[in-house]
């Protein structure tokens, strides 16, 4: 396993839970932005997991990620420079094999994002403190009547003597300050809606204006829908009108007087997650409303998530054709993650065969069209059936 762990200075770090080398930092208010930055996070993986107990931080799984995104230190770069640009935070970025030692290393990477290798982390945690082992103040109170400072100090002691005195609590001490951790990544629950917002300092005045608008969120949203393989079954559009130009804010033609417009809602008869579909629905839905002069705040969701289950059943080739496409991109991302031919289907070879081997075969999921040969070159088509 390969876990990054991104950090926020921004964000408050609780003075039990800092590492000595990280210095305490004013409190910026960036929750907004923090979430912001998890979305970063989830381009590059499905498994994202905030902090239970760490404003700022969050954990990604990055296993079998290295054909995608190159060596873990350039991932750890290219998260960096995401989240400045598109969030506008300064971050920290750590990679090692285990949410424990990623997580306290990621708060020390103040130079550049660190990489702690495989082997590695019981060398790296040795010089720690042992406050920021994840055990109660009775426990901790205990190592330190022992003259135990040190995670190097701890990791030295039986495993059993911990354990003897501090029972469970002993036994994870041990073997976190060895660098031992297999708590896997959690992966947060994902927001039912996608959405993108887009503001203007010299307000728009036409109906064109605004279409490039759309055309600029949907460049940013269908790609997210895409690529967590789902689609949308409505699509929520909001105006923020120039309060000097149009009077207040305005969803379709309809004013409200909240500070935060509603959005005006356009339900899908058929789920969807083509860009050229649903901007063609945008674009009859502006032309149908009553426009709203002086625009200087779009903001487009895609709400509704659901599976490819969501989508009526194939009435039409193009529909047909869509769906291998998804398919394929579902293959060569699983490709591209654990290797190429980790990923099998199932073929028939002969049915009714009464040897089982000549039954069904397994091959290649991301190869091109195999005959029977194929799959016989791989060791299912040996031996003759008897009478």
């Amino acid at each position: 396993m390969e876990v990054l762990c991104l950090f926020i200075p921004q964000l408050p770090l609780p003075q039990e839970a800092r590492p000595e080398a990280a210095p305490p930092v004013p409190d910026a208010g960036c929750r907004p932005a923090f979430e912001a930055a998890l979305g970063i996070l989830d381009r590059f993986g499905p498994a994202v997991e905030a902090s239970a107990t760490v404003p700022g931080k969050a954990f990604l799984d990055v296993t079998g990620t290295r054909e995608l995104f190159g060596p873990p230190a350039d991932l750890a770069e290219q998260v960096i420079r995401e989240v400045l640009r598109d969030a506008g935070l300064r971050s920290r970025a750590a990679v090692a094999g285990s949410k424990f030692v990623a997580g306290v290393a990621a708060p020390l990477a103040a130079a550049g994002p660190l990489v702690v290798p495989a082997g590695g982390e019981r060398r790296f945690l040795a010089p720690l403190p042992v406050e920021i082992l994840p055990v109660s103040p009775e426990a901790l109170s205990w190592l330190r009547r022992l003259g135990l400072r040190r995670l190097g100090q701890v990791a030295a002691l039986p495993e059993n003597a911990l354990a003897s005195q501090l029972g469970a609590e002993g036994t994870a001490a041990h073997r976190l300050a060895s660098g031992i951790d297999r708590e896997p990544v959690v992966p947060r629950p994902r927001p039912d809606i996608l959405e993108e917002t887009l503001s203007f300092e010299t307000p728009l005045e036409s109906r064109e204006a605004l279409l490039a608008a759309i055309d600029k969120l949907l460049d940013r949203l269908v790609p997210r829908l895409r690529k967590r393989y789902q689609v949308c079954g409505e699509l929520r559009l909001c105006f923020t009108c120039d309060a000097a130009g149009s009077g207040g804010a305005q969803s379709g033609a309809v004013p409200f007087d909240g500070v935060r417009p509603r959005p005006d809602a356009v339900n899908l008869k058929t789920p969807l997650d083509s860009r050229a579909e649903i901007r063609g629905i945008l674009k009859r839905h502006l032309e149908a409303a009553a426009f709203p002069e002086g625009v200087s705040e779009v903001r487009l969701g895609l709400a509704r998530l659901g599976g490819e289950a969501g989508r009526q059943a194939p009435l039409s080739s193009a529909t047909k054709r869509r769906q291998a496409e998804a398919l394929q991109r579902l293959e060569k991302d699983l490709g591209a993650r654990f290797g190429h031919g980790s990923l099998k289907k199932v073929v028939a070879l002969d049915p009714g065969s009464r040897i089982p081997e000549r039954r069904m075969a397994l091959v290649d999921a991301c190869a091109e069209q195999q005959g029977y040969g194929g799959a016989e070159q791989q060791g299912y088509g040996g031996g003759e059936e008897q009478a």
